[in-house]
């Protein structure tokens, strides 16, 4: 059986779902064992932990990018993905290839049945987890950006036992089925991938109590709290195309990445960069401002010009809001077209409250997901709430073609959110 059969067997056998699965004790010591029979490729990183509930990805692929831009080899580890698996795993913007997972995920296995386990041991945040800390290894990135997937204590990112940099997002009440049924034991949560050594740096306007628990996790485990001030930001203008700010001194700095609450996420990012440089890690200002200008994160405030359609994987009330928020910014001349599915779990009505009111349609779809609300199930609830027109499309393709007919009648904005998931089923067939 050749590589491409082989890798594909390997991702039918992982299946497509990268929900957190809940587990009464924590995984992260065997994860670590398994680490150690293969030789410990962790430490020998270099790791940005970025951990939060909101604002990951975008912080992620901004660090990313300034990094890359500066001239360092970078490891990046994302998820979930979208079109193919391997977009979670990349160095300086490149996918990891199928002969290389397979090359990894062998390796990984001999040592698991080797040890009495088996091919379902790891679910499969756990193994892409371990297939990213070995590829990272192996090419021997000068620095590996790890995104947690859930929370920080129990995570398979949290194998890390000394990160150079934890940088902390917006901490929401996403995942409170898994986390804890309260923000503040979401924050503890959190705050457990804080290691002893790490600087850490924290999302700005983060609650007042949340900061608290993890400022004073930093303090207990001997971390250091970014002793740096944080960058002063100015948004001077907001468009689907982008932001155009004004940082410190530097005034008109572009941002390709479109919503208003990109310059929150940006300050996070420029923390780690202030960090760095103190740790006389070069950075050049240009190498930044050329970064930021060019930067693009699939699926997330993702605007598509030519079609004039927006698609962002707002998954909790959280992202919902800021979503709106932009869109609302925008002053747009028509309420926009939604293609909306949801996950369950996820505090839906909640979601709906924020969303139903700023759009003229939905196009309820059901998410590439097990744990997907059904179409149908989502149209009854905005029916019974809303006089928003809803359509039911039975699948993406009907999804998609309903949105070609709307975009026929009226210059209306489509937004494609909800989730990740909705956004993968769309994105196979494109609008």
């Amino acid at each position: 059986m050749g590589t491409v059969e082989t890798y594909r067997q390997l991702e039918l056998n992982l299946g497509d779902d990268w929900q957190f699965t809940p587990s009464k004790h924590s995984r992260v010591g065997m994860l670590k064992e398994i680490l150690s029979w293969i030789g410990h490729p962790e430490r020998r990183l270099s790791v940005i932990h970025i951990v939060g509930s909101n604002g990951k990805g975008s912080t992620g692929v901004m660090i990313s990018k300034v990094l890359v831009s500066a001239g360092y080899r970078v490891g990046h580890f994302s998820t979930p993905a979208i079109l193919t698996d391997r977009e979670v795993v990349t160095i300086n913007g490149q996918m990891i290839s199928e002969k290389e997972v397979m090359y990894h995920y062998k390796r990984i296995m001999v040592e698991i049945k080797n040890h009495g386990g088996d091919d379902k041991t790891l679910t499969k945040f756990e193994m892409w987890t371990l297939i990213a800390l070995c590829h990272f290894a192996k090419q021997e990135v000068q620095f590996a950006i790890l995104e947690a997937g859930v929370g920080g204590t129990g995570d398979a990112t949290n194998v890390i036992e000394s990160p150079l940099v934890v940088a902390i997002t917006k901490i929401s009440d996403d995942h409170s089925e898994f986390l804890g049924h309260n923000l503040l034991k979401i924050a503890e949560n959190v705050a457990g991938a804080i290691k002893p050594g790490s600087l850490v740096v924290n999302y700005p306007g983060q609650d007042i109590e949340v900061f608290k628990i993890l400022h004073e996790k930093a303090e207990q485990v001997d971390a250091t709290w970014n002793p740096y001030d944080k960058p002063k930001i100015t948004l001077v203008r907001s468009s689907p195309e982008g932001l155009v700010l004004n940082v410190d001194q530097l005034e008109g700095l572009k941002l390709s990445l479109t919503g208003a609450y990109q310059a929150n996420n940006l300050s996070t990012v420029l923390q780690i960069v202030t960090i760095l440089k103190n740790r006389r890690i070069s950075i050049p200002d240009v190498a930044v401002a050329e970064a930021l200008a060019h930067v693009k994160i699939t699926g997330r405030m993702e605007f598509d010009s030519k079609n004039n359609i927006l698609y962002d994987a707002a998954h909790n009330p959280n992202g919902i809001t800021s979503l709106v928020a932009t869109i609302r910014s925008w002053h747009l001349p028509f309420k926009p077209t939604v293609i909306l599915g949801l996950v369950k779990g996820k505090n839906t009505s909640e979601m709906l409250d924020e969303l139903l009111p700023y759009v003229s349609t939905i196009i309820a779809v059901t998410p590439d997901s097990k744990n997907a609300m059904s179409a149908d199930e989502l149209a009854a609830k905005i029916v019974l709430t809303s006089d928003v027109d809803v359509e039911i499309a039975d699948d993406s393709t009907a999804a998609v073609s309903l949105a070609r007919q709307v975009r026929e009648s009226s210059k209306a904005l489509i937004v494609v959110t909800g989730s990740v998931y909705t956004l993968r089923a769309i994105e196979k067939e494109g609008i």
